[in-house]
């Protein structure tokens, strides 16, 4: 058995097609989204210790240490705990991420992936296929926690890169964009820091909600979202940056439709003065309500969109594609 190692997953940008890759709407019409994981990381180190159980995750300022039992008389446990309570080897992990919970970069999907990946190879050095990996982390936060997520945040944490992913009824597929399209991607986009979290959960358990109640508007928002994501494909594939920040915009104003607490003054603020500054198309990362904001625009207009966003108190977030999904490095 392994005693020590560190699991490093990216964090990831989402830029069109959310919502569609719920289980309750791709198991009857099918789904798609585009998204990247990015040059922000997570990282957890796991070491096995003698006879007790530590967790550190200054993030979240969460912090136990203690014994089996004590462990086992926690009634509400995290996703941390719950693993080393799981896997029954007293251990310390520490966690540690380059962004905030709660800011629509993927954090809590990458938590789960890097959990299931250092726990995985804590009894052996076998690797995990990144699909499996990523279907595993869903399971957790799903199935054993109950959140109100879809699929994607998982995959560009376990995969990396820039990808066109399918989800269907009984089969997952993963495209990856050419490298040339990523690095056009770079250049094309600003992503800036909100400076201000929520609760992703509350707004997605919403939508979700809506998928599962078969409302006809949600559903018919979903199709078009679809039918969008694939057009953005195409788009991205032809170097069209121009018509990518087009069907942006379209996405952004369908997503609003999902559910309450998806935009508000401030964003609205913030987007209207991006598309004024000679943006393309301009969204709010993940769930909606804060977080990050995504700018996709001609890099001539780069200048005077950064200087009119920070003017509002947003600072600009520099990034890369990061081609490296999950690793786990031993000994270290």
């Amino acid at each position: 058995m392994e005693s020590k190692l560190t699991a490093i997953a990216p964090h990831r940008i989402s830029i069109c097609g959310g919502g569609t890759d719920f289980p309750s709407f791709y198991n009857n019409h099918n789904g798609a989204v585009i998204n990247f994981a990015i040059t922000r990381f997570s990282k957890i180190r796991l070491r096995v210790l003698k006879n007790k159980y530590v967790v550190i995750a200054s993030d979240v300022d969460e912090y136990f240490e203690g014994s089996k039992d004590e462990l086992l008389k926690i009634k509400n446990s995290s996703m941390p705990l719950y693993m080393i309570m799981k896997k029954g080897i007293p251990s310390k992990i520490s966690i540690k991420s380059d962004v905030p919970p709660g800011s629509g970069l993927g954090s809590s999907g990458t938590l789960a992936v890097n959990l299931v990946n250092a726990f995985h190879h804590i009894d052996n050095k076998k690797k995990i296929k990144p699909l499996e990996l990523s279907e595993k982390a869903y399971k957790l936060e799903a199935e054993i926690f109950k959140k109100a997520i879809g699929k994607q945040d998982h995959m560009p944490a376990a995969f990396g890169g820039f990808n066109f992913i399918e989800y269907r009824k009984n089969k997952i597929v993963v495209t990856p964009f050419k490298n040339k399209i990523s690095n056009a991607l770079t250049e094309n986009c600003l992503l800036f820091y909100l400076g201000m979290t929520r609760d992703a959960d509350k707004i997605l358990r919403r939508q979700e909600k809506r998928v599962q109640s078969n409302s006809d508007e949600m559903i018919d928002v979903l199709k078009t979202m679809n039918k969008l994501t694939r057009k953005m494909r195409n788009d991205l594939n032809d170097g069209n940056f121009k018509e990518v920040g087009n069907t942006l915009e379209i996405a952004w104003e369908l997503k609003k439709k999902f559910t309450k607490g998806v935009s508000n003054k401030f964003i609205d603020k913030v987007h209207d003065l991006a598309i004024e500054s000679g943006a393309y198309g301009a969204k709010i990362t993940g769930a909606g309500g804060g977080g990050h904001f995504l700018v996709i625009a001609d890099k001539s207009n780069h200048k005077n969109i950064i200087k009119n966003i920070h003017s509002t108190g947003c600072k600009r977030v520099l990034f890369d594609v990061s081609l490296k999904g999950a690793v786990v490095n031993y000994g270290k």
